[in-house]
């Protein structure tokens, strides 16, 4: 029976696609954005988070780390991460939950039955299940399990994707998708690769694939300060959405600093920490400026 690492599932969205949805999370991301905002979305396997604000030093967590990756703290426990292979072991005996397990597989089935416990929400608003992460094409066979599966249950299915993924991944869920919300990190292919680890080439190959065959497509791009936020980056974005026969419109995300604690809760340093939040007005001149072109624009956040 297949399986698939899930993040959390959020209910009650409503910037994930059209009306309330629901929003499946999946572990695993082709991408390592140097922005990124939910790092526990990258790696595919579990990880322990850690709240030492949460830590009462009851010591339960220590003797039971098969690895003795954990130690007593003046205020909160110790992990050593370079110890530490994210078993999980300590969170069952964590009381006060400062220890969580971010992971957890699910069947298709699971899935299917707890998205389900919205159907009404979904008939009265519109909305539907919008499957994320991390990268929830990368493993295509449990992805276009669950696509059929919602669809026997006429649910509303949207696909929140990077688009690094091979063609075939793309082409076997295209029946079952209702729309894409599609990122759009950097137009340039250098600086692409600089702040994401891979080529835009495959992403925008296979954008423009899928809203050849009529599937629509929400363009999503994150507004990071002194990396993707110039005029020319959004001009050319423009330029792309213009040669989208499918495009609904054009999102702009501005950065926000809310994954700042994920990362201090995985051990890991914030990659992006003093960067300045973009000024409202300066977004509403760059959505002013996609109007201009003629085309839909959405500010979300």
């Amino acid at each position: 029976m297949k399986k698939r690492m899930v993040i959390d599932i959020s209910r009650m969205t409503v910037h994930n696609g059209p009306g309330i949805r629901t929003l499946i999370l999946f572990k695993g991301c082709p991408l390592h954005c140097i922005w990124c905002s939910t790092p526990e979305s990258q790696r595919e396997s579990p990880e322990i988070a850690f709240y030492p604000d949460r830590c009462i030093l009851c010591g339960d967590c220590i003797p039971i780390c098969p690895r003795n990756a954990i130690s007593n703290g003046d205020k909160a426990v110790f992990i050593d991460r370079k110890r530490c292979d994210n078993c999980g072991h300590c969170v069952d005996v964590c009381h006060s939950e400062a220890l969580i397990l971010l992971g957890q597989e699910f069947t298709v089935e699971e899935l299917v039955n707890e998205v389900k416990k919205d159907e009404v929400i979904y008939k009265h608003s519109g909305g539907g299940v919008t499957l994320s992460g991390g990268e929830p094409l990368l493993e295509p066979e449990f992805t276009l399990e669950l696509l059929q599966a919602l669809k026997q249950n006429e649910i509303n299915v949207g696909v929140d994707t990077c688009g690094f993924v091979p063609r075939k991944n793309i082409e076997a869920v295209l029946p079952y998708v209702d729309f894409f919300l599609w990122d759009i990190k950097h137009m340039n292919v250098e600086k692409h690769i600089e702040y994401t680890g891979v080529s835009n080439e495959l992403i925008l190959d296979n954008l423009r694939f899928v809203s050849d065959n009529g599937i629509p497509v929400y363009l999503r791009l994150p507004l990071i300060p002194g990396y993707n936020d110039s005029e020319e980056n959004l001009k050319a974005v423009c330029e792309l959405a213009k040669g989208l026969p499918s495009l609904v419109e054009i999102d702009l995300l501005p950065l926000h600093h809310l994954g700042k604690a994920r990362y201090a809760a995985l051990g890991r340093e914030y990659p992006i920490d003093g960067i300045p939040l973009i000024k409202e007005e300066i977004l509403d001149e760059m959505k002013r400026l996609v109007e201009s072109t003629g085309l839909k624009c959405n500010i979300i956040g």
